[in-house]
């Protein structure tokens, strides 16, 4: 699977830590310092990705780390709906749902946002969660295992002494060209070598490649098939990746030891 400039499937973390705490979380959340993306850079890395898209960006997903816990988060959502002509997806772990407020779900039933739901095995008050969608036609998606009342959950071990090889790597994944990470005006095919730094910072580590060659500046690249070329091919950091080698595990609150991602 390849990325094309018609279905890029963009994803932004706003909150880059969160209340759940997964072991083994793939944005290494857990680790992640209390961080909220400031609104003027988000609104203006959409606005330049509408330009380089001629005002058609396929899909964009609010993600975490936890979304809902910006304190600016209806205003995400009016922003992506102003800039996204296609797919809108407000994703949560679903804890603060049922208190999120009533003219959140409206705003969400409005601009045509859905709010997905990981299904971790926790209690969410879905009584409450739906009366809220149902009373506005809010969108809920649940996103879980085929044939499974929850989510998967899996360890993604990595390499780290950073021996393999990139292009076999890259041409393994499962996710390449499914998760266009946006942060800072930059785009990456893999989150990793943005939220590695939580991992580098929180064990004084340097396993992980987290430089700029990971990522395409949008501001000064000439064009979208510019970007897609660059997302279409391996980065420095696929290095560090064991693709399909997932473990299942079972879920649990990480305790944020250094095995629970290499």
């Amino acid at each position: 699977m390849n990325v094309t400039k018609d279905k890029i499937r963009f994803i932004v973390d706003i909150v880059a830590h969160c209340n759940l705490n997964c072991k083994s979380c793939g944005h290494f959340s857990p680790l992640a310092p209390m961080s909220f993306l400031d609104i003027r850079s988000f609104e203006n890395d959409l606005c330049r990705l509408n330009e380089l898209l001629n005002g058609n960006i396929h899909c964009l997903e609010l993600m975490g780390g936890e979304a809902l816990l910006h304190p600016q988060l209806d205003d995400f959502i009016k922003i992506t709906a102003k800039y996204v002509t296609g797919e809108k997806n407000l994703c949560t772990n679903g804890v603060l749902l049922s208190k999120l407020p009533d003219k959140t779900y409206e705003l969400c039933a409005d601009t045509n946002t859905t709010i997905c739901i990981t299904m971790y095995p926790i209690k969410l008050d879905w009584d409450e969660i739906n009366r809220k969608a149902n009373l506005y036609g809010t969108k809920l998606y649940q996103i879980k295992s085929i044939g499974e009342s929850f989510k998967n959950w899996f360890k993604n071990p990595h390499d780290a002494s950073g021996s393999q090889n990139a292009e076999d790597n890259f041409n393994k994944c499962f996710w390449k060209a499914r998760c266009v990470v946006l942060e800072h005006g930059r785009l990456s095919s893999c989150v990793v070598p943005f939220k590695a730094k939580f991992f580098q910072n929180y064990f004084h580590s340097e396993i992980f490649d987290t430089s700029e060659n990971n990522s395409i500046d949008i501001y000064t690249t000439n064009s979208i098939e510019e970007i897609v070329d660059f997302l279409n091919k391996p980065i420095p950091c696929c290095r560090f990746c064991l693709p399909n080698q997932e473990e299942r595990i079972q879920w649990g609150v990480s305790n944020r030891k250094i095995s629970e991602w290499v």
